[in-house]
């Protein structure tokens, strides 16, 4: 490990291209990253597994834990802006030990997205396309290279090709739920969905096992302030864009599911959960608009998967940028590219190793009922996830004393909103693991609890080897609050 910083380490923006995202940008990113279109073509169906009925129920409370956190990161945000937001802002909370971890587990997490989109880019081409299941892994590593030059290339392009993805997935769902609702679904309108007497499996347990994926669903939509560094006026564009999403988030998720629960039957779907499991939003779109439909879904979980893809492995590498820049990983991470002033050292290094990922799951463990391309799916969904919530009980706990020293304290806004989202994570957390899942995806736990305690023996490593790259933790930022979070605290 080196122990001398790059010459811009002194600089705040690190290397970084500061100041070339707009607000729309900022929005583009978090929209990107929840990725509608795959997420309830591909992440229901899991849920529907043990949630049944009640998936709709399930993705609410998912996204009551998501609005709190949201809270919780604006509330950060208006205060500074740093390409590692979550490490940045744990350990100015909790510490700056806390925070390594959670930079730790923030970026591990987020590595683990790439694969597992890929995975589902490559099984969704080669579905559409007629092909072999076997062609997943030569469009996955297609994709790679793309994503390598998306990721690369200056940022605010790639922006503008996932804002345009997204908006056509988007009217594509809402166009499904429009006539599904409009026509009653299979036997009318009912509020059954939105209670615990609907589930696959055990009533109120069936609900949490199910929140797991919920959550999976609407990881990311804070996303944006992970590029605060790189976007003019982080202070208004940053919060602007992770409340737009994680709202935007809930009223579509929440419709969609609860329209494919009255396409399908919220009472089938509690006795057999198998049509939405087979054929989520496409069953329904082709069953009560034509095939057409059930296709275009498809193609529009293709291509969102593949965006997601891009938004993630940006999303963990400006990690890596940010830890590396300060010294407590290599600071080979902290180079940027000459021209475009991206991370492309870590970029690659997260490429390469989802790549390799991808291929040990999905060719060593394969679960002979998901195949290849979704156990890789299925066990990165949730590893990364596990890994992510941990972060984001931290972020939660952490913001008591954080805005107890830093704003005129509110007992609601920062006390109970947080309580009441690290609760929720961590009911999410307990039900994903209990009762056992089936294998491979039972190892998600402790493959998170493995990367946890390799963080601590780094951590005990620098403490008596570098004790200076412990002190630079969390102090470099884009962007400080300072006396303008005042104003901003009165808005």
């Amino acid at each position: 490990m080196s122990r001398t910083l790059p010459e811009d380490a002194a600089n705040p923006s690190g290397g970084l291209a500061k100041g070339q995202l707009r607000t729309i940008d900022a929005v583009a990113i978090s929209v990107s990253v929840l990725s509608p279109g795959m997420a309830m073509q591909l992440n229901t169906g899991g849920m529907a597994g043990v949630a049944g009925g009640s998936t709709p129920l399930a993705m609410l409370i998912g996204g009551i834990a998501c609005l709190a956190l949201a809270f919780v990161v604006i509330g950060f945000t208006r205060r500074m802006a740093a390409a590692g937001y979550a490490y940045t802002y744990v350990s100015r909370s909790l510490g700056k030990r806390p925070g390594f971890l959670a930079g730790w587990l923030y970026g591990f997490g987020m590595a683990c997205f790439v694969p597992m989109t890929m995975a589902a880019v490559g099984f969704l081409l080669a579905d559409l396309l007629g092909l072999a299941t076997w062609w997943w892994i030569v469009f996955f590593v297609i994709g790679m290279v793309l994503l390598l030059a998306l990721s690369i290339i200056r940022i605010h392009t790639t922006t503008r090709v996932q804002l345009a993805v997204g908006v056509l997935t988007v009217v594509v769902l809402l166009i499904v739920c429009v006539v599904v609702t409009a026509k009653g679904g299979l036997h009318g309108q009912t509020g059954a969905p939105f209670t615990f007497g609907k589930t696959a499996s055990g009533g109120f347990n069936g609900v949490f096992y199910g929140l797991i994926l919920g959550i999976t669903s609407y990881i990311g939509f804070e996303t944006a302030a992970d590029f605060g560094e790189e976007t003019a006026n982080p202070r208004r564009a940053v919060p602007i864009a992770i409340l737009a999403s994680v709202i935007f988030a809930i009223l579509l998720y929440v419709w969609t599911t609860y329209a494919t629960t009255i396409g399908y039957g919220a009472n089938e779907l509690a006795k057999d959960p198998t049509p939405w499991v087979n054929g989520g939003v496409a069953g329904v779109a082709t069953q009560y608009i034509g095939s057409f439909m059930g296709k275009l879904v498809e193609i529009g979980a293709l291509l969102s998967a593949f965006i997601v893809c891009v938004a993630c492995a940006t999303a963990s590498a400006r990690t890596l940028f940010a830890m590396g820049r300060e010294g407590v990983i290599p600071t080979w991470f902290s180079e940027t590219h000459p021209r475009y002033k991206t991370p492309v050292n870590a970029t690659v290094v997260v490429a390469i190793a989802a790549t390799v990922v991808a291929v040990i799951v999905g060719y060593g463990f394969p679960n002979a009922d998901l195949g290849q391309p979704f156990t890789v799916y299925a066990l990165m969904a949730t590893i990364g996830s596990l890994a992510v919530i941990l972060v984001y009980i931290a972020l939660c706990v952490g913001a008591v004393p954080f805005f107890r020293r830093h704003a005129r304290f509110n007992v609601l806004v920062h006390g109970v909103i947080p309580a009441i989202g690290a609760v929720l994570f961590a009911a999410a957390w307990y039900g994903s693991v209990y009762p056992v899942p089936p294998a491979p995806i039972r190892a998600a736990p402790y493959v998170v609890l493995v990367w946890l305690l390799c963080g601590f023996a780094m951590l005990a490593y620098l403490s008596r080897k570098r004790p200076d790259a412990i002190e630079r933790i969390g102090s470099i930022l884009g962007e400080e609050g300072g006396v303008l979070v005042e104003a901003l605290e009165e808005a």
